[in-house]
């Protein structure tokens, strides 16, 4: 079948001009700057692009993102398979580390696991699908009210449980700990939840911003000291990160001062 190069061209093109205009608003000047190609062809496909309700343009010429790519997100948001669709980050994280990766989601006060591959060591930790842990005994869970103050402020207004001798239950403690979360970007649950067994997480983010799942290694404390909470972290967090940004996830606003 023969492939019309051309409309390819000028399909790629049009998608490039809407991931530039997903950072603000842009002239056709700017626009054309982005995306490698001529004022003339931007001005074309940008305004193709607004007759079919994909861009407006402003009052002062520049072109925004318009109402049809919104209905796009709202239908890509609620059709998601989070398990399918962040099941090669799992897998990544199984592979590197030869630990057990899980997948967890919020559900009210607790993680819930959704999926795990299990580990390649003789000496295992297990997580199994449908395992529900509170927040600040594990680590997803430590990653998502880290992530969301008001997640936080509800969780604290009812007694943390103890789980093991390690738990934290002091509400000053949790929120020193979630400090640290904030500052190194993924959480250690060490032995919180139960003797030996530890697991590094950070969150993932949807293309809204919000915290829609928590990515986990989970294995004994005799590894986790053996390969350092800072590199399974740095890891996990690497993997976190990218699972974001196939979601739609372009990063936190950067906060200017006048």
């Amino acid at each position: 079948m023969d492939v019309d190069h051309g409309a390819v061209s000028s399909v790629e093109r049009a998608l490039r001009l809407l991931e530039a205009l997903a950072d603000g608003p842009e002239g056709a000047t700017e626009l054309a700057n982005r995306i490698g190609t001529s004022k003339a062809t931007a001005f074309r496909l940008a305004r193709t692009l607004q007759n079919s309700g994909y861009v407006v343009q402003l009052p002062d010429a520049k072109y925004r993102l318009g109402p049809k790519c919104l209905t796009l997100a709202a239908w890509a948001f609620g059709n998601i398979d989070l398990r399918r669709e962040l099941r090669w980050a799992e897998e990544e994280l199984n592979v590197r580390t030869g630990e057990t990766a899980l997948l967890a989601v919020l559900a009210g006060r607790e993680a819930v696991c959704i999926d795990s591959i299990p580990s390649r060591h003789s000496v295992v930790s297990v997580a199994t699908v449908g395992a529900i842990w509170p927040l600040h005994a594990s680590s997803p869970g430590l990653a998502m009210l880290a992530d969301d103050e008001s997640l936080l402020e509800r969780y604290l207004a009812e007694p943390l449980a103890t789980y093991t001798d390690k738990t934290i239950t002091d509400p000053d403690a949790l929120k020193a700990l979630l400090e640290q979360v904030r500052a190194d970007g993924y959480a250690v649950n060490d032995e919180f939840w139960r003797d030996d067994v530890c697991a590094v997480g950070a969150v993932v983010h949807d293309a809204t911003g919000q915290a829609v799942a928590g990515l986990a290694v989970v294995l004994p404390q005799f590894r986790l000291d053996q390969s350092g909470s800072a590199a399974l972290g740095t890891l996990v967090t690497d993997v976190a990160r990218r699972a974001s940004e196939r979601l739609g996830w372009r990063g936190r606003p950067q906060v200017t001062t006048s």
